[in-house]
């Protein structure tokens, strides 16, 4: 297969792909298109998820395409969160409660950029890497684009927006040493090398819309020049609502999709939003978990195609596989039962 280079932004776009078709990732730069395959669960599994957080609607739309993989499929699913990133502590603990109620695999969202001791701790159960890298040697498959690549694209869409246009831009990429923060800020970096785009500042802090919020202020008194903000979704949110604040309303650009990143896009305050289709996302996890249990082949690295989304293209029908329905509240536990699987 060929090997497609990352430089190509417009083979992310939403047309360059069939329905189902995944990536999969040789390293953050390069990919082949994989097909889907048809799966069948040859029994109810018993599946367990760590996530760092269900705050942020990230988490909470992955929750929801798990659960709804769990249904499809027959298998349990028990959901555990951290409270916040940094919680290497409180995950090692949840571990344990998926080994005490009987987990046959683990789905890890990580906290950390590291997870010690984890072989030791699981022993022989089956561990699927979802969304945040540790590098971990007895991962053997993660359910993820490279957080470098969530950097990049919006990077490199706003090199093409402005033009040639000298912009400033403030970076805003999440918790310190967790949640890809560092490969999104490099990707970031090498889209507008060359170019009239300069980064004024990086501001890092924790998913939190308050903690956001006083980042941001903090940042525009310190650097006036700031006309762009660029980062996660609680970070555009945050710049939408400080924007109305401002003479000249700050250009707002995510490195991933929310509920309220949506509603920017179809407002015109946010310019685009990349998305991992974390709907998509966490129904892969579930998928991948259960053909690892039943000695099937799994990719080292598998995701969803990534798109780019703009005020033009955010419609329903292009974000259903990123989005969780509204109203929809995190599940923290399915069961299979006999007649859900009818």
């Amino acid at each position: 297969m060929r090997v497609l280079l990352f430089l190509l932004l417009s083979l992310f776009m939403l047309s360059a792909f069939s329905a189902d078709n995944l990536l999969r990732w040789h390293d953050a730069q390069h990919y082949t298109v994989q097909a889907s395959t048809p799966l069948k669960a040859k029994r109810a599994w018993k599946l367990c998820a760590l996530y760092p957080s269900l705050k942020d609607s990230y988490w909470l739309s992955l929750n929801y395409g798990m659960q709804e993989a769990a249904r499809r499929y027959g298998v349990d699913l028990k959901v555990l969160e951290a409270g916040g990133y940094s919680q290497l502590a409180t995950q090692q603990a949840q571990i344990d409660q998926c080994k005490q109620w009987g987990a046959e695999a683990i789905l890890l969202g990580s906290s950390t950029t590291s997870f010690p001791d984890l072989q030791k701790q699981v022993a022989n159960l089956p561990v699927i890497e979802l969304v945040n890298a540790i590098d971990a040697p007895q991962v053997k498959s993660r359910v993820g684009v490279p957080w470098f690549q969530m950097g990049y694209q919006p990077g490199r869409y706003l090199v093409q927006w402005a033009h040639g246009k000298p912009l400033n831009v403030l970076l805003m990429p999440g918790p310190d040493n967790a949640g890809g923060s560092k490969e999104m800020v490099e990707g970031f970096r090498a889209a507008i090398a060359g170019s009239p785009v300069r980064i004024v500042d990086i501001a890092l802090g924790d998913n939190d819309i308050e903690i956001q919020r006083n980042l941001l202020q903090e940042m525009l008194e310190r650097h006036p020049e700031i006309d762009v903000v660029a980062g996660t979704a609680i970070a555009a949110e945050a710049a939408m609502g400080e924007g109305r604040n401002l003479k000249t309303p700050l250009t707002v650009v995510s490195f991933y999709l929310s509920h309220q990143v949506y509603r920017g896009l179809k407002r015109g305050r946010v310019i685009m939003a990349a998305s991992d289709q974390m709907v998509w996302q966490g129904e892969l996890a579930v998928e991948q978990a259960i053909r690892q249990l039943q000695g099937q082949s799994v990719s080292d690295n598998v995701s969803p195609p990534i798109l780019v989304l703009t005020p033009k293209n955010a419609d329903r029908e292009h974000i259903r596989r990123s989005l969780s329905p509204g109203g929809f509240r995190p599940v923290y536990f399915y069961q299979h039962t006999s007649a859900a699987k009818k």
